[in-house]
């Protein structure tokens, strides 16, 4: 009698622990990854372990800052694909308004344009594919070939590739500097979670995600939180492009490049489905961000060519995309 119930209870407990890891399968795949990026970094750090760890972080925080902001809108299960123009149009502008208009004044200016600017656009994106009815991505292309545009024109008006920000924005101590980044991410993320977690925009932006027909007949107005969250993610792109000035002092055409699907594969490596929902949650762009970069720091301490870490890297991505991100309708974004 003992014995059955001791293997209806081993049965039992079986059957919980399958229907955990079911469940939680996004959190289990990413903490796992975060892992072994945290174990390899440590075995190939060897002496430089907290230089590394200030390399990291420093390469990591415009990641974080713009991830956080992206929850709101991969929430829905949407994705945009200029923000690495945007990033560099925004760091070109502060560079060229901090250095016009000289000292702190200008870097504030030259801010406060960019956050205006980044509004506005957040704005434009998340009004114009409800307005029209359009995919957000197919919107944010626009957004893409005008920021190319003006990316590559604002540079012609200087004639040269780059431009240098003629006061350093970097405190001169490297642990200052490296505290100043945890506050910003620190700072960020509980705003961004008390937002998402907390208050109505989160709660809304993933009940789109979940089944945007029913979240319209619920009585929610979809207009009115799609053009919040992507003005979310702008203001996040803004202080994202502030922290790359900070870090490398310059901007120029390549400024950006690739950081659509950097923040994307950011996202996914944290465990953020591309259809959104209701499983969405803002712990996926901190660890996301920092697997992402502890990667590529593991692959490139690994004496692994360039060209090969991005191959790597996507093959990574596609297959945590695939066992992770499907669903009945596809695994694209809308």
């Amino acid at each position: 009698m003992s014995e059955n119930v001791k293997t209806q209870e081993t049965e039992k407990n079986g059957k919980s622990i399958s229907a955990f890891l079911s469940s939680h399968l996004y959190d289990v795949a990413a903490y796992a990854g975060l892992l072994i990026t945290v174990v390899l970094f440590l075995i190939f750090s060897g002496n430089k372990l907290v230089y590394n760890m200030g390399t990291v972080l420093q390469a990591a925080s415009t990641y974080a800052v713009i991830s956080l902001g992206g929850v709101f809108i991969y929430s829905m299960g949407y994705m945009d694909v200029s923000l690495g123009q945007q990033v560099g149009v925004y760091a070109i502008m502060m560079v060229m308004i901090g250095n016009s208009l000289g000292g702190a004044v200008g870097i504030v200016v030259g801010f406060l344009a960019v956050l205006a600017l980044a509004l506005l656009c957040g704005a434009f994106n998340g009004a114009v594919a409800v307005f029209l009815g359009l995919p957000s991505i197919v919107t944010s292309l626009f957004l893409l070939f005008f920021f190319t545009g003006a990316q590559l024109l604002l540079m012609e008006s200087t004639g040269s590739n780059a431009v240098s920000l003629e006061m350093s924005l970097k405190p001169s101590d490297r642990m200052a500097y490296n505290l100043l980044l945890v506050v910003i991410i620190v700072i960020a993320a509980l705003l961004v979670t008390y937002l998402f977690n907390y208050t109505k925009l989160g709660k809304y932006t993933r009940a789109i995600g979940a089944n945007e027909t029913a979240a319209e007949q619920c009585g929610i107005n979809l207009t009115k939180w799609k053009v919040l969250a992507y003005m979310g993610l702008g203001a996040c792109v803004a202080v994202g492009s502030l922290l790359m000035i900070m870090r490398t002092g310059s901007a120029g055409k390549g400024t950006g490049d690739g950081y659509a699907m950097d923040i994307m594969i950011c996202l996914i490596l944290g465990g953020m489905p591309l259809s959104g929902g209701m499983k969405a949650k803002v712990s996926s762009a901190l660890i996301g961000t920092f697997t992402y970069v502890l990667l590529t720091n593991d692959l490139t301490t690994m004496g692994i060519d360039l060209n090969m870490i991005n191959l790597v890297k996507a093959i990574v991505f596609i297959v945590i995309v695939l066992f992770t991100c499907r669903k009945r309708d596809g695994v694209l974004p809308r």
